[in-house]
């Protein structure tokens, strides 16, 4: 995956797919830029804050998908790409796109705290990035566990809040605490701050 500043780009043999921010679009409005499919799996309606999502699928059939979902969608790592499924996050909501037929074949609301800001692939399933939880989900999008912190998992001294690595999550939160969780959600390490 290639990330740029103002989109996010997935591939691969089959498909080549564009995720930006579409901010002109207004839910009922016939001023929109014209989608070749407009997806509003959450029910968004024209008074709720919401963002929509640009997606724009390169293949044999070319399309432009609106996706409308939650306000606190953020682009970084927002969709995996496996074969002709594209699963995007919007926050509290996940959705499964097929990209043969361009359209929703799940969804799913997650039981969160916070914000969540980016979906991670596992060989058994998925991690979510959220400011309050780190959350592993199974295959079938069901929670395995969650692990929070003493403050939101955000970095205000410039250090990486959230870091994958082969054999653990390093985790840093508002008040520059650390944590090491292994990828069964055990705390394996902890270093409070030193104020």
């Amino acid at each position: 995956m290639k990330k740029a500043e103002s989109s996010t780009f997935f591939q691969n043999d089959k498909y080549f797919v564009e995720i930006t921010f579409d901010e002109t679009y207004t839910i009922d409005s016939v001023d929109n830029k014209r989608y070749d499919y407009v997806l509003n799996p959450s029910s968004k309606r024209r008074g709720d804050m919401y963002k929509v999502l640009h997606l724009s699928v390169k293949e044999v059939q070319n399309a432009d998908i609106a996706l409308i979902g939650d306000y606190y969608t953020y682009l970084e790592d927002c969709a995996i790409l496996e074969d002709n499924i594209l699963t995007v996050l919007q926050n509290d909501y996940i959705s499964q796109i097929d990209l043969e037929t361009f359209q929703i074949i799940a969804g799913y609301e997650l039981d969160v705290f916070g914000t969540n800001f980016s979906i991670h692939r596992m060989t058994d399933g998925y991690l979510i990035y959220g400011e309050i939880e780190i959350i592993k989900l199974d295959n079938e999008f069901n929670a395995v566990w969650k692990f929070s912190g003493r403050d939101i998992f955000v970095s205000i001294s410039g250090k990486n809040a959230f870091e994958l690595t082969d054999h653990s999550i390093k985790l840093y939160d508002f008040e520059n605490n650390y944590y090491e969780i292994d990828y069964d959600g055990n705390e394996i390490k902890f270093e409070e701050s030193v104020k």
